[in-house]
């Protein structure tokens, strides 16, 4: 499986946790232990969080083991409590009805955001090492703050996509309102400029165009189409 693959599931995962444990009947060590369903939700959150974080982070062009353990390294120093029930947790996730509703849709609109912010790295790359055929230093500045934009989108979509006080149809609307408002208009023009910046350079080379300026144009038109408000798309 493709390791972006992998890090989206870990991530969806935890959020699906985290949603089953809000809903999870009181029985067992959950009656018992009447505080121990907040601690394990707040570790998950920072958890999650966390993983997401160090993915947006990464320099690397793709995502190796090495980035993928140092993810889940990551998330795994905010959940000593969790990782400690994790039998808790596994039974959860088979007894509660619905656990995984929802998962897939999530899946497949994080990893189209961080596939994103990679072919950001694999684009960009290039263009510092033109000299003098583009001015590599005004779209190193540009494709940073891009990445910006794009680590904010992945962690607004988490947070809004952790709340459990929303049905989990409305959630996924949300959260994606809310990625793409962290992108705004300001991404858009800077993408389609590093764009434009690529062609000048290498007419033939369209990593940008393609996996950067087109893919956020189709990733706005996609969650227009599935309910997503229009005020917060891109233009």
């Amino acid at each position: 499986m493709d390791l972006l693959k992998t890090a989206v599931v870990d991530i969806t995962t935890l959020v699906a946790i985290c949603h089953t444990l809000k809903s999870a009947p009181l029985e067992g060590e959950l009656a018992t232990k009447p505080k121990l369903r907040g601690r394990l939700r707040r570790e998950i959150k920072r958890g999650t969080l966390a993983y997401i974080d160090t993915l947006a982070r990464t320099r690397l062009a793709a995502v190796d083991d090495a980035l993928l353990g140092a993810c889940r390294g990551a998330a795994e120093q905010q959940m000593a409590h969790a990782i400690a029930h994790q039998p808790l947790l596994g039974k959860l996730m088979t007894k509660v009805p619905g656990s995984l509703e929802g998962v897939a849709a999530a899946r497949q609109d994080l990893w189209r955001l961080a596939h994103m912010s990679i072919q950001l790295r694999m684009g960009v790359a290039p263009l510092r090492e033109s000299g003098a055929e583009v001015d590599a230093k005004a779209a190193g500045a540009m494709a940073g703050r891009l990445r910006r934009r794009f680590r904010k989108a992945l962690i607004a979509y988490a947070r809004v996509s952790l709340r459990t006080r929303e049905p989990k149809a409305q959630v996924i609307a949300t959260a994606r309102e809310a990625a793409l408002a962290q992108i705004g208009k300001r991404g858009v023009t800077e993408a389609e400029r590093l764009s434009d910046i690529e062609a000048g350079g290498h007419p033939a080379r369209k990593v940008l165009r393609l996996g950067v300026t087109k893919a956020l144009f189709d990733l706005a038109l996609d969650w227009q189409r599935h309910g997503s408000s229009p005020t917060n798309a891109l233009p």
